[in-house]
């Protein structure tokens, strides 16, 4: 039998033992509780382990395992908020999902089947809304239907759209759009409808005063584009920081008649620029790069405006060759023809102004070629029309 010593014995009587021995007790009898409680917190860590917390399908399924195990109402109410919140987040991100899905597919659209980037670059900005691009389509649409059935539905069409007076009507009523590639015609006529909307513009900011007048020489310029106009205005009535040029001219770069200046951005000093055909920005250029137009080929230059260009456009949309260029590449294409045309009136080597479309068209190919310019600058009357076959008459004075 277990003997004590009798100063253990005597311990026992002490207060200080038995609170020690009572709480000793306490503590024995709490492990179970405690080790319940642990087992419960590993079973939740290995369930929680399974969802991911930075997703809304993996915090979902967190509260949900959280609400199964909760039986406090007032905690049951809190994660069932937390909950619903989650839902609606959900529900929003399949919603903007979807909507950036049918801006991706609608913008595909606008670059493959209407050839615009420019469109399709202010849709994926918001500039221009969906319910505009979707308009821009459907007129699209309905232009390669009129091409498709012939010239007197080109013709109807041209007349419901506004450019019942223009150039291609006259091409049209002349047949000479029978037969030509639907969504070429089809880009034409949208292309033009676009120069008559700015054109209008064009008119109206040039009546309100400097600013106007800025704002309409950049949208020339092609620095802004006509969903621009409203901010730009307001950022220069507001007096903020904006890039301002001097001496503006155009000149010869690569090949491609740009526009020259004196550039200042806001915070830079001062730069020798040229505006960037395809970029449509202002950029740093070497003086030495550049080439300088004669006085008297400017004024053929000067004449060219709009107009000159949706005619030029006209012409030229019939050739497949040129629909699929590059939207710079077709500007400088029409910026070749018109001042073609105009340099052949100029030295009278045509009788009248419908002969200088036809020679400036037959001479398309040419355009893309580097050293057009320096050709017309010469005179380019190598290639002012084709070679009429030699006559009887002909052989006879060559050989006199």
């Amino acid at each position: 039998m277990a003997t004590f010593s009798q100063g253990f014995l005597s311990s026992l009587g002490r207060p200080q033992m038995a609170e020690s021995l009572f709480g000793l007790g306490q503590a024995i009898g709490g492990v179970p509780g405690q080790m319940k409680q642990r087992r419960q917190q590993e079973v939740l860590m290995q369930e929680m382990a399974q969802f991911d917390p930075t997703t809304l399908s993996g915090r979902k399924g967190m509260l949900l395992s959280q609400l199964a195990k909760t039986t406090d109402p007032q905690q049951r109410l809190v994660i069932g908020e937390q909950i619903r919140q989650i839902d609606q987040q959900a529900q929003q991100t399949v919603i903007q999902q979807q909507q950036e899905e049918n801006i991706k597919a609608l913008t595909n659209k606008i670059e493959t089947e209407l050839g615009d980037t420019e469109l399709a670059n202010l849709v994926r900005s918001g500039q221009v809304s969906v319910s505009q691009a979707r308009t821009e389509i459907s007129n699209f649409t309905k232009a390669k239907e009129a091409a498709k059935r012939g010239k007197a539905a080109q013709l109807r069409y041209l007349t419901s759209v506004g450019l019942g007076d223009s150039s291609l009507k006259t091409q049209v009523e002349a047949g000479e759009y029978e037969g030509v590639d639907e969504s070429s015609f089809a880009k034409l006529v949208t292309n033009m409808q676009k120069t008559e909307k700015e054109k209008a513009l064009l008119t109206g900011l040039r009546q309100r005063g400097e600013i106007g007048q800025q704002v309409a020489e950049e949208l020339e310029l092609g620095m802004i584009t006509t969903s621009q106009i409203s901010d730009r205005l307001q950022k220069l009535s507001a007096d903020e920081p904006a890039t301002k040029y001097a001496n503006k001219q155009r000149m010869v770069l690569d090949g491609k008649v740009v526009w020259t200046a004196d550039v200042t951005k806001p915070g830079q000093d001062e730069f020798p620029g040229y505006m960037d055909p395809e970029t449509k920005e202002w950029k740093p250029v070497d003086a030495d790069k550049l080439e300088k137009i004669s006085e008297e080929q400017k004024q053929s230059l000067k004449d060219i405006d709009k107009s000159d260009l949706d005619i030029a456009a006209s012409y030229l949309g019939k050739d497949p060759d040129y629909t699929d260029l590059s939207p710079a590449d077709q500007d400088q294409a029409k910026f070749k023809f018109a001042f073609r045309v105009n340099e052949l009136i100029r030295k009278k080597e045509v009788e009248n102004l419908d002969e200088a479309y036809k020679i400036a068209y037959e001479e398309r190919d040419q355009f893309q070629e580097e050293a057009w310019w320096e050709r017309a600058w010469e005179g380019f009357k190598e290639v002012v029309r084709p070679k009429k076959p030699k006559t009887a008459d002909d052989y006879l004075s060559e050989g006199q």
